[in-house]
């Protein structure tokens, strides 16, 4: 292995490349390098209508490839930078599926205790049925 090439175990990339130069300068490759370590929903463009996603941590961005880590299937998606066509980036410690418990509104200075901790859609659903179901008693 070559002096301008890092590790992760069993995966290697090349030196970082620095993309705070005038000719990178606000562009996708920028944007995604300084967020490194961020879990991201990549849609790609495929042919002239077909767009597919990936997740995962953004792990790595190159001039031309970005590289995701997939903490679910413990492995490296290696992705064309140039059909990218959306990044979502999900807030710190939050995954797909999961709704952030909302912050106290200045009506109810505490939560529904079913409401301070990361529920799926459906159990965020149900929940608020179960609260609007209540207030019309």
């Amino acid at each position: 292995m070559s002096e301008n090439m890092t590790t992760n175990a069993s995966f290697t990339v090349p030196a970082d490349q620095d993309f705070d130069t005038v000719s990178f300068q606000g562009s996708m490759q920028q944007v995604l390098q300084e967020n490194l370590g961020s879990f991201v929903i990549v849609e790609f463009l495929i042919g002239t209508g077909s767009l597919i996603s990936r997740q995962g941590v953004l792990y790595y961005v190159a001039s031309q490839f970005l590289v995701l880590y997939d903490e679910f299937e413990s492995r490296y998606v290696v992705c064309d930078i140039f059909s990218v066509k959306f990044v979502t980036f999900l807030q710190p410690g939050y995954r797909p599926g999961q709704v952030p418990a909302p912050l106290p509104s200045a009506e109810s200075s505490t939560l529904p205790s079913e409401m301070t901790s990361t529920m799926t859609p459906a159990q965020a659903a149900y929940a608020y049925t179960r609260r609007q179901g209540s207030a019309r008693r």
